[in-house]
């Protein structure tokens, strides 16, 4: 067993919190990203360091603008990269950002076809694709076989459950986060460094800022 995905949050509270996150933009491009995940991550890349940045699921592509423009702030030469099934059209906003076209399903053949294997490392991959148990677990094995030691794994909206959502999505992320690290105990720390900044697990990824053993 693994600890609870309870958030602090009230309901009345955390349902205001995602109706917010799921109107928030950056730089008018929709982001879907909470406020309390943005102070995260940015405590995680400036931390890490990152050479490469990968995120699985782009949508209109605001959140990777906003890693873009987080790894410019910090001088670093950290690769952003984005992988969706339909990546959006490209435009001067998202110049330095790799889009590429791939299937969360389908993560191996991705990388292979892209050369993405060959990214710089340390990485950081971030899984905020289709948030279905079978998406989910896929993720969490790919990372158990290609991350190394000290990278990153972020399972995003773990929250859903909490939300009342996640039988949309056959149990979301923290099913398939219980049921990978039941199964499989040695692979990833659940990183309360993150989890627990501002309260256990006051995030809208509960245990899901996972560190590769």
């Amino acid at each position: 067993m693994i600890r609870s995905f309870k958030t602090p949050f009230t309901r009345p509270q955390l349902g205001a919190y995602h109706h917010g996150v799921m109107q928030y933009h950056y730089r008018d491009v929709m982001c879907n990203k909470s406020p309390i995940d943005i102070a995260l991550y940015l405590h995680l890349i400036h931390a890490v360091q990152p050479a490469t940045f990968i995120e699985i699921g782009t949508k209109f592509g605001g959140s990777a603008m906003m890693f873009r423009d987080v790894v410019r702030m910090y001088d670093m030469q950290t690769q952003i990269v984005s992988i969706d099934r339909a990546p959006p059209d490209v435009d001067d906003r998202f110049d330095g950002i790799r889009f590429v076209a791939g299937d969360v399903m389908a993560l191996e053949q991705t990388f292979e076809q892209n050369a993405m294997f060959d990214l710089p490392r340390p990485w950081i991959l971030s899984e905020d694709s289709a948030h279905t148990f079978d998406a989910c677990m896929a993720v969490l094995e790919f990372g158990a076989q290609h991350l190394r030691s000290g990278e990153y794994l972020i399972m995003e909206d773990s929250v859903l459950a909490e939300l009342d959502l996640a039988d949309r999505f056959d149990g979301g992320p923290s099913r398939a986060l219980e049921t990978y690290l039941t199964q499989h105990p040695d692979i990833y720390d659940i990183d309360k460094t993150y989890c627990d900044m501002f309260g256990v697990n006051a995030t809208t990824n509960p245990n899901g800022y996972l560190r590769k053993r």
